[in-house]
């Protein structure tokens, strides 16, 4: 899976941007989220009990056939941690199932045995059976827990720069819609991938799965740029260019962004775009349902009410479809494409490491930090 920015913060909030002699992005600078609420400790039994302060969020509503703009209570919950020092290292593990869970996050900073304090965390868990830690790489996510009285406050600094130089410096040619590129114009009958798949940050992983899809594939890279690629798969010729991309952050912290991805044989030319966008008053608009995700039955049941997430418009199922036309194969028979791709997640799994098995137990447990930032 690509990196993005938010996933180390919380598997529910994506945060892309890109930039570069095609794109623009708003999100130029370093920017700091703060968030508090209140704390309860119990030191002999090395518990917190944390719950964010009230607060209201404009979102877009659903009123009986018409969508609302307007704020709204967010739901007030309760989370707890039992917590523990490793020299004048703080690990935090919260509770699962209402039992603790045996792996926890490792912050620094503070004072040896002594919950109050700033804490900062670090891209680390802990497994409090095994006494292992696993460690991985996070260079644009600064997250620091502050414990007082009474109170805690949540800062989560994003290094925008920084991902955006990466981003650049890596060029769209690495992420995973090229690797089902590849596999859709070798006749793959499946293509999971949206032209916004472009953006983002891919990590050692996922250049080596692209290894493996070059190979399988037999394809062959005669050209590349950061913005197009040339490419034979068997004796085809393709050249896919990123056309335009533009991409965004709000003040919120939520992705705005719009790309057109043109794929030709030299013969046909696929035109493919996607454009996703956060919900703002604008958007909230009956008109723009069919292109609006509305919230699933977890979300209304936890809130009481059903709101739009997200904004998505795209061509997917035309893109999809020609790039069929002009693959070097036909696309497989059903039979084949489920025995390849059983095959091929029994591979992927078996060679899962340990630090991607890490971090998605982090954005797991992290999930409930963003309660106490601002989105």
């Amino acid at each position: 899976m690509k990196y993005s920015l938010m996933a180390a913060v919380a598997a529910s909030a994506l945060l892309l941007a890109a930039c570069g002699d095609d794109s623009s992005s708003s999100a130029g600078e370093s920017s700091l989220y703060t968030r508090s609420g209140t704390l309860y400790v119990d030191e002999a039994q090395r518990l917190l009990v944390m719950t964010a302060d009230e607060t209201y969020l404009d979102q877009c509503v659903k009123e009986g056939e018409s969508l609302v703009w307007k704020s709204m209570k967010e739901k007030v919950s309760s989370d707890s941690s039992i917590y523990d020092f490793l020299g004048d290292t703080l690990v935090v593990y919260s509770f699962d199932d209402g039992e603790p869970d045996h792996y926890g996050d490792l912050l620094v900073g503070g004072t040896a045995g002594n919950i109050y304090g700033t804490w900062t965390a670090l891209p680390c868990e802990y497994n409090g059976r095994t006494g292992e830690k696993e460690c991985w790489n996070n260079p644009y996510v600064n997250r620091k827990l502050k414990f007082s009285e009474g109170r805690v406050t949540v800062t989560i600094d994003y290094d925008y720069d920084a991902y955006l130089r990466d981003m650049d410096a890596q060029g769209y040619f690495r992420t995973y819609f090229v690797q089902q590129l590849y596999e859709v114009l070798n006749g793959a009958s499946y293509f999971d991938a949206d032209p916004t798949d472009v953006l983002g940050i891919v990590d050692a992983e996922d250049e080596e799965y692209r290894q493996r899809v070059i190979e399988r594939n037999g394809v062959q890279i005669l050209e590349e740029s950061k913005t197009s690629q040339t490419f034979k798969i068997g004796e085809k010729t393709f050249t896919a260019t990123v056309q335009k991309v533009e991409s965004s952050i709000t003040e919120l912290g939520y992705e705005n962004a719009e790309v057109v991805i043109d794929v030709t044989d030299g013969v046909t030319t696929c035109n493919g775009y996607a454009v996703h966008k956060a919900m703002d008053e604008s958007l909230c608009k009956v008109e723009n349902l069919e292109h609006i995700i509305m919230g699933d039955d977890d979300d209304y049941e936890d809130v009481g009410y059903i709101y739009a997430r997200r904004y998505r418009d795209s061509n997917n199922d035309e893109f999809e479809t020609c790039l069929k036309s002009i693959a070097v194969v036909p696309p497989q028979s059903e039979d084949a494409i489920y025995t390849d791709y059983d095959a091929l997640y029994k591979k992927v799994a078996s060679n899962t490491s340990k630090s991607a098995e890490a971090k998605k137990r982090a954005e797991k447990r992290l999930e409930k930090w963003m309660k106490y930032v601002e989105r």
